[in-house]
């Protein structure tokens, strides 16, 4: 390259030398040696200015009116008196949602006061809106807060700040002349059951504000949560009617959308079930997921044992090889798009004389022009909608029994369906007894007058009747480290028993739907598990697809490998913790006795050593694998002739071993399964802690806050 001899001499040269003696060739390498590490280190910024409008390629139409707190400029008023005046509103309904369910209620609550009282309400995001502009409401104005509660008394994301902003001391100015009312979503199973309702109102009510009407609560424990806020808007219409001086006109169905069959579409541009519509923008883990997309499932198997004939449990690998921008990490969620049985879907088909008109084109579309459009795929069919889209599975509210009996043919239809909705106990006894779906109970009343036909029933309340079908979210439990192109599931099949019949066992829907990936040639449960055909198969139709989406989590192990473990859970629970062990086997035999990973005590709650101890030969394995220091302490509850033993007594067996670890070793501690369950652990190991740290509830409470702002205690619950 030109370099004379000097360059090579064993003395490095001076710069000054080097310059002198160097040809061009050598100039011309440095040069681009240096710009390519000045490239590296800015990452392009230099040249690469930003363009101020990029944001606009990725910004959501329907996100312009108003954006939440602490993110970005929106161009809509955030003062909610101003909007009101605006708008000629008399009432806001302010929701914080983490599933859609209070939301759903804000806007069927709007629709309600507008069409019995014709009184103008304003449905609204509670982090859309300055509140200490609520000071300015006049008292005239109403505000009903709708708020769901989930985990340990967490807020939703979307109302975190207004919880924040009332916790504070110098949060909110006076509300003397704000009147409110407030309903609650939660679940009893949970320690602090809807609290962040109570938050609210007790916050309110310290800034001298007005509770109009007694606080509704709904609790899903029970499976009442629509009965619950049914009774409550019931109540507050009366109230409202009251105290405006308004008349009531009769509840009659209003139509929101238009569903009309259109059959000169071209069926190119009908949708059938597939992405990308799944992605709708309410899905409140849409942020934190990847997008859906159709995953192989490369291999499944059944975990439990033939002994065991009402219970199951299967293991399915999904291969993300195919799709290589997404990605999970050990302790991250698979987000599962199940379909509908195709014996559920087919029996509406039938009960609404349908047959035959099934995939016909429909359109959807707003029937109030304000509205641009719905969160309903359009133009599509019915068979799409009732396998991909909707709940037709769900128990049919006591609302649309009511609202089906103005519908129903016959004058003892019709009188049926008004004398079994008019009262909340008997209806909810009435589920007890009978597997209700809208499907099953068109046909029950059929039963009672054969005579009846439900050909008139108008489909925009068929579908208006129906819930979307939500993604159902499962651990993942293999580790990203070991198989970061494969992610598999533990995925148990325990049917819901009524508690009024216990011969009636109902299978839910994504469990169903998963296990229909497994088909053995004598199925352990035949009358539960529905074997119909995956939405689609891969390209040599050889393996059928699962559409899903990766789902990120923060339940993860610690950043230190030496952090002793303390795993918690029963059942499939176990799903998070397989990966968590594998991780840990694998960073034990890299680091071998150079650097040894943390102690860890796993507690596995399970039924029967022989019918349902997941992963037995896996854990096994797992325990006697060099430098991994891992001890297993079982739990089962249905061995004959033994008491029956679940995994908080084996906690509280060991529960002072266990408070040291935390206090002295600083332990993380990590629990998956029921939230019954979960409950019952955190309270033999928080009167542990207690008890050596001599503290009450409240230095308990503070302790358990510090521990889980540090990550050192981690839940994982539902139900």
């Amino acid at each position: 390259m030109g370099l004379s001899v000097a360059s090579f001499s064993s003395k490095p040269p001076s710069v000054r030398e080097f310059l002198v003696t160097a040809a061009y060739d050598d100039l011309l390498l440095l040069v681009i040696l240096l710009a390519g590490g000045l490239a590296c280190i800015s990452r392009g910024t230099f040249w690469d200015l930003p363009d101020p409008y990029r944001y606009k390629l990725f910004e959501r139409p329907q996100a312009g009116e108003a954006t939440s707190n602490g993110g970005g400029v929106s161009k809509a008023p955030r003062n909610i008196a101003t909007k009101l005046a605006e708008t000629s509103k008399q009432v806001v309904i302010f929701w914080g949602s983490q599933s859609g369910t209070a939301e759903g209620f804000a806007h069927q609550l709007a629709r309600d006061c507008s069409h019995r009282l014709n009184l103008g309400v304003l449905v609204a995001d509670v982090s859309d809106y300055d509140h200490d502009t609520l000071a300015q409401l006049s008292p005239s104005q109403y505000a009903i807060f709708i708020m769901s509660t989930f985990g340990e008394g967490d807020p939703s994301d979307n109302s975190t700040g207004f919880l924040r902003l009332l916790r504070s001391e110098s949060g909110l100015p006076s509300l003397t002349n704000l009147r409110f009312t407030a309903f609650g979503c939660g679940n009893s199973n949970y320690k602090y059951y809807n609290a962040v309702v109570d938050q609210v109102v007790s916050s309110l009510q310290d800034r001298g504000a007005t509770m109009f009407l007694p606080i509704g609560k709904a609790d899903d424990a029970k499976g009442t949560t629509h009965e619950d806020f049914a009774d409550w808007k019931t109540t507050l219409i009366r109230e409202l009617r009251t105290q405006l001086g308004l008349v009531e006109t009769e509840s009659v169905y209003t139509p929101t959308i238009s569903v009309v069959m259109d059959k000169s579409i071209c069926l190119d541009r009908v949708w059938q079930g597939e992405p990308p519509f799944f992605q709708a923008p309410s899905d409140p883990f849409s942020r934190s997921s990847s997008r859906v997309v159709p995953l192989p499932v490369s291999s499944t198997r059944e975990l439990t044992t033939a002994s065991l004939p009402a219970r199951s449990c299967v293991h399915l690998e999904l291969d993300l090889s195919g799709h290589p921008k997404i990605k999970y990490k050990t302790g991250d969620y698979v987000a599962v798009r199940p379909t509908n049985p195709t014996t559920e879907v087919n029996a509406l088909i039938e009960v609404l004389g349908l047959i035959g008109q099934e995939e016909a084109p429909i359109v959807i579309h707003p029937v109030d022009p304000l509205v641009e459009k719905t969160t309903l795929p359009s133009p599509t069919n019915l068979l799409a909608l009732f396998r991909h889209h909707l709940e037709i599975c769900a128990p049919v509210s006591r609302e649309t029994v009511l609202t089906l009996a103005h519908f129903a043919s016959t004058r003892t239809a019709k009188e049926y369906l008004a004398n079994l909705g008019s009262d909340k106990a008997s209806y909810i006894e009435f589920l007890g007894k009978n597997h209700i779906t809208l499907s099953r109970l068109l046909r029950h009343v059929h039963e009672v007058d054969p005579s009846v036909s439900w050909t008139g029933l108008p489909l925009a309340l068929v579908v208006e009747s129906l819930r979307p079908l939500k993604a159902r979210y499962y651990s993942i439990s293999s580790s990203s480290v070991i198989s970061p192109r494969r992610a598999t599931l533990t995925v148990a099949n325990n049917p819901h028993i009524l508690p009024g019949d216990g011969k009636i066992a109902i299978a839910g829907v994504a469990r169903t739907y998963l296990s229909s990936f497994v088909a053995p040639s004598t199925p352990i449960h035949p009358h539960v598990v529905d074997q119909s055909p995956p939405l689609s198969a891969d390209r040599d139709g050889a393996k059928p697809l699962c559409h899903a989406s990766i789902c990120r989590s923060t339940f993860k192990l610690p950043a230190s490998p030496t952090t002793p473990l303390i795993l918690i859970c029963a059942g499939s629970g176990i799903a998070p913790f397989r990966a968590f062990l594998y991780e840990y086997s694998h960073l034990a035999t890299l680091y071998g006795s150079t650097r040894p990973v943390g102690r860890t005590i796993l507690f596995f709650g399970c039924r029967h050593p022989d019918q349902d101890l997941l992963y037995k030969d896996e854990l096994s394995q797992l325990q006697s694998s060099p430098h991994v220091r891992l001890e297993i302490v079982h739990a089962f509850s249905r061995v004959e002739g033994q008491p029956k033993t679940y995994v908080q007594d084996r906690v509280e067996e060991r529960c002072d071993e266990l408070v040291k670890l935390l206090l002295e070793e600083g332990a993380a501690l990590y629990i998956c399964g029921s939230a019954a369950m979960a409950r019952e652990v955190g309270n033999r190991i928080g009167d542990g802690i207690k008890r050596a740290k001599n503290c009450d509830e409240e230095g308990l409470k503070k302790w358990r806050g510090e521990q889980k702002r540090s990550r050192k205690w981690q839940e994982d619950v539902w139900g």
